[in-house]
């Protein structure tokens, strides 16, 4: 046995560029994955990926703001197209305000919440439409979402709840 249990899985990661986004590509490299760094530093991102290929491991680069619905789409279809296939996505891209509570501007929150709660939402859309089955030479993965949601009985958020009726008298 190899040890490698990712052996044969491609990867998106976005943050990937530098810090802890560029460690998680370069363990999930090591454990047999292949890894598309996702990131908006063009020249980090690139020197990420090269650095992972030198161990002989399939990667790529793609220039992704996660805000934009638009690259979400070129990222996904270009994990496809370089790695083969899309079967993990990590959404690591975030950003923090390192002000005071009391100095936080208006733009820099909403800058915050569009990166750190849009990006992840965009980067799930995207993913999951890559990883359906019949999706484009994509492997037809499950997510550990998905995977749950067989076993247990469907959540109130995926089922058809009724509207309350406006003549009850509860």
């Amino acid at each position: 046995m190899s040890g490698k249990s990712l052996e044969g899985r491609k990867a998106l990661v976005t943050g990937g560029a530098r810090g802890i986004g560029a460690a998680i590509a370069q363990a999930l490299a090591r454990s047999g994955a292949a890894v598309m760094i996702g990131d908006i530093l063009d020249d980090a991102g690139e020197g990420s990926a090269a650095e992972i290929a030198k161990a002989g491991v399939k990667t790529g680069f793609v220039k992704l703001d996660v805000t934009d619905d638009g690259q979400w789409e070129r990222a996904a279809a270009a994990t496809v197209e370089t790695l083969g296939g899309f079967d993990i996505l990590i959404n690591n891209a975030g950003i923090e305000i390192t002000s005071l509570v009391a100095d936080i501007k208006a733009e820099d929150a909403r800058r915050m919440c569009d990166v750190n709660i849009v990006g992840t939402v965009l980067g799930m859309k995207h993913a999951f439409r890559a990883m359906r089955p019949g999706a484009p030479r994509a492997r037809a993965a499950r997510s550990s979402i998905s995977l749950r949601s067989r076993r247990r009985s469907p959540s109130r958020a995926s089922r058809s709840i009724p509207a309350p009726n406006p003549r009850s008298t509860a």
